[in-house]
């Protein structure tokens, strides 16, 4: 037999249609026996590169990899977006004892440095408070 093997499927999603989702895409299919995590994570990684170096000539550097004890310490989730470089600053001991009890009451109060917004209107900052109460972000307010 053989002990692993990889196959590219069509899928179709037999769920309720998402704004955020395609009704079908292409996924990489793998069997994979007696491995470990290192062992998927090359391989893939190596499929990758392979492929897009030989279909289109691209040519990708090492795959950054994040533990997610780093990733939900930086970023609060386990897939963040790398591109915007917008960790999270613990600001619990800075923001406690004021005398704000959202703050007072908060096992954990982080915030974002955004560069740039100190500049923005209040109108303008009224429409990121709107986006950040919006479903997709969850957040109760924003603080700025």
């Amino acid at each position: 037999g053989i002990d692993r093997y990889f196959q590219i499927v069509k899928c179709f999603r037999d769920e309720e249609l998402r704004a955020d989702r395609q009704p079908e895409f292409t996924q990489i299919d793998c069997e994979m026996s007696f491995v470990t995590q290192e062992d998927i994570l090359n391989t893939f990684e190596t499929m990758i590169h392979r492929i897009f170096e030989r279909m289109v000539g691209h040519k990708f550097d090492k795959f950054q990899r994040m533990p997610y004890s780093v990733a939900m310490r930086d970023y609060g989730i386990d897939k963040p977006d790398l591109r915007y470089g917008m960790k999270l600053k613990n600001l619990t001991e800075l923001a406690k004892g004021k005398g704000l009890k959202m703050f007072d009451e908060s096992e954990l109060v982080v915030g974002i440095v955004c560069e740039g917004l100190a500049k923005y209107s209040k109108k303008k900052i009224k429409e990121l408070e709107k986006l950040a109460k919006d479903q997709s972000i969850g957040a109760s307010g924003m603080v700025w």
